[in-house]
């Protein structure tokens, strides 16, 4: 019997194309096509960032250093976390699972850029259970912060379900064999939620 359902954050709950926002950021500001998304995302920095081992302000010196040259960083942290659409539609569908599961966020996000979607989007009232990479250390797909999701909700893993819009970072989910539903659309995820509850 299913017990928990656990839900990424971004692409998922969150409507958001971080590369998309960034590249879109290159073009309205004359920027080399792939340039700046390079100094924020492909180097060990956004790991470390994600896993909280350094501050939202020591990632962005770094992406300074990389990108070599000056940019509005407060314009871009803005662009970052507004940039995004509540995916309203499954919030309200995951207010009725409430109230029969244990409902849950894993997630790989900076500590500010989450802190600041979980209060804008009032997640604490919805999520009882809320493991991020930035406060856990760890980021998905490794099995560790499945694990600590399972253990925080205390639930075997084929009582409980993962939603992420990702293949490619829910194997350490499949390995303890918390059953897998890769996010499409609303219509989709329900229907496949409900051949999973069933």
């Amino acid at each position: 019997m299913i017990k928990a359902i656990f839900f990424d954050s971004a692409g998922v709950l969150l409507k958001l194309d971080f590369k998309l926002t960034i590249t879109n950021y290159e073009k309205t500001h004359v920027i080399d096509s792939g340039a700046l998304y390079k100094a924020m995302h492909d180097y060990q920095y956004w790991k470390d960032f994600t896993l909280g081992k350094i501050t939202e302000e020591k990632y962005f010196q770094e992406v300074m250093n990389n990108f070599g040259s000056d940019l509005n960083v407060e314009e871009i942290k803005t662009l970052i976390r507004d940039d995004v659409i509540s995916n309203s539609e499954l919030f309200d569908f995951i207010k009725q699972l409430k109230a029969k599961f244990i409902t849950g966020i894993i997630s790989n996000n900076p500590r500010e850029w989450f802190d600041y979607w979980a209060e804008k989007y009032n997640w604490s009232n919805i999520f009882k259970i809320k493991i991020i990479s930035s406060f856990f250390g760890v980021r998905k797909p490794d099995i560790k912060i499945f694990q600590a999701a399972l253990k925080e909700a205390n639930v075997e893993p084929e009582e409980s379900i993962y939603i992420d819009d990702r293949s490619d970072i829910i194997v350490g989910a499949e390995q303890l064999g918390i059953k897998i539903l890769v996010y499409k659309n609303s219509n989709q995820f329900k229907k496949e939620l409900n051949f999973l509850l069933n």
